[in-house]
């Protein structure tokens, strides 16, 4: 396969991938705090390339700001996916080895998000914003560590093996992370 065509495969399971992550969201938003977007962000983030899987968050939330416009939440947004994916990333090789560490991170993320989103108010309102914001969003918190415990323990193990053993050799082969040089034509000269 030609690196043109890499390059383009490469941008369509991105803009897709993006889609879905959205869509998902999107779907379970009338429950509160039950999503399934650190879930689909860790998984790309432990299945693709370090460039593949950052890209995912940024469009994912450039979706969100077009569908919800610009606020505060978009600081959060653009801190705080982008970090889980580079958490999980940087530790897939032991994830691979103990996949339960997956489920742990994922949990901990969920009841981290709130207090992560109140030291964005420390910084932009003070002190007061941050407590009561945090105390306000405790139980919410408890809801999505929660979910994403149960959703990252649900969907874990048949989604890795639902890539590892049907879509991962139909797809792409992502561990070609080596660039391919294109081999260069000189024109040669005859005398």
């Amino acid at each position: 396969m030609s690196l043109h065509v890499q390059k383009l495969l490469r941008l369509l399971i991105i803009a897709l991938y993006s889609a879905l992550v959205f869509a998902l969201k999107e779907a379970l938003a009338i429950l509160p705090n039950i999503e399934v977007v650190s879930f689909m962000l860790s998984f790309a983030a432990l299945v693709f390339p370090f460039r593949m899987a950052i890209t995912i968050p940024l469009i994912f939330n450039l979706c969100e700001i077009l569908l919800r416009g610009v606020a505060t939440w978009v600081i959060l947004y653009m801190i705080a996916w982008p970090l889980l994916v580079t958490i999980i990333w940087s530790l897939k090789w032991i994830i691979k080895k103990y996949w339960w560490l997956f489920i742990i991170i994922n949990s901990l993320w969920g009841f981290s998000f709130g207090t992560l989103s109140a030291l964005i108010n420390l910084l932009l309102y003070g002190k007061s914003a941050f407590y009561l914001y945090w105390l306000n969003g405790l139980v919410f918190d408890a809801i999505h560590g929660v979910s994403n415990t149960v959703v990252a323990s649900i969907l874990y193990q048949p989604i890795l093996y639902l890539w590892n053993n049907r879509l991962k050799y139909y797809i792409i082969n992502f561990n070609d992370e080596i660039k391919v040089k294109p081999k260069l034509k000189l024109p040669i000269k005859q005398q």
